[in-house]
């Protein structure tokens, strides 16, 4: 039992240590496609009720994230990355002053949104079809706020949030493992905007560097 554990432990390290370090060589070009956790999600995900004042429900997507990085030297990367998760909630029980200063009782719900872009700096180490990385990544959050709420209940102050915010990410810790030379999953972890942890899969291909002699 232990040498067919053995066995496979061995091809295993020999699988990864292949020679597939193609993306993070001068012209490398690798997409990332994923999913991931936010804190905005998390916050924008919590069902709590306030007593005597109102009570929310809420639910959130996942930040749906993409990427691109292209290897200008080697086991370093310029790119472009983002992400979008929508935030939706619901207030019940909630009380407002009308127009003639009576307390009053309603209910209203709102979407939100985040589009997260920006340019990704990463600087590669590891081997074989391991490639781990970290970097930066400062960028744009872009806001929008739905509304569903009746013309008697003043918007809160506190949902005025639409717009733009610089927005700036650090990528402690990146990995890629791949299956073939092209194709492969990854897992990232961030310190901000789009998500703190996030995997996927991913593709790589080598681009030419040297522009192409013609044949006689």
């Amino acid at each position: 039992m232990h040498s067919k554990r053995n066995i496979i432990s061995i091809l295993v390290i020999l699988f990864l240590a292949n020679s597939a370090q193609a993306q993070k060589k001068k012209g490398g070009l690798t997409l990332n496609a994923g999913a991931g956790f936010s804190m905005f999600g998390v916050l924008g995900s919590l069902n709590f009720t306030i007593k005597d004042d109102f009570s929310v429900e809420s639910k959130s997507t996942p930040a749906l994230l993409g990427s691109i990085d292209y290897a200008f030297e080697d086991k370093v990367t310029i790119g472009l990355g983002g992400g979008y998760q929508e935030v939706s909630q619901k207030f019940t029980d909630y009380k407002f002053m009308d127009s003639n200063g009576i307390e009053q009782t309603g209910s209203f719900s709102y979407q939100i949104s985040r589009l997260n872009v920006g340019a990704r700096l990463l600087f590669h180490f590891g081997e074989g079809r391991m490639d781990a990385y970290i970097g930066v990544k400062p960028g744009v959050n872009i806001y929008n706020i739905q509304l569903n709420m009746s013309s008697e209940i003043p918007e809160p102050s506190w949902l005025r949030t639409g717009g733009s915010v610089f927005a700036f990410q650090v990528i402690p810790l990146g990995l890629r493992g791949y299956f073939t030379d092209n194709i492969g999953f990854f897992m990232e972890t961030g310190i901000g905007a789009p998500s703190f942890i996030s995997a996927g899969l991913c593709f790589g291909v080598q681009m030419p560097t040297e522009p192409v002699q013609p044949t006689n």
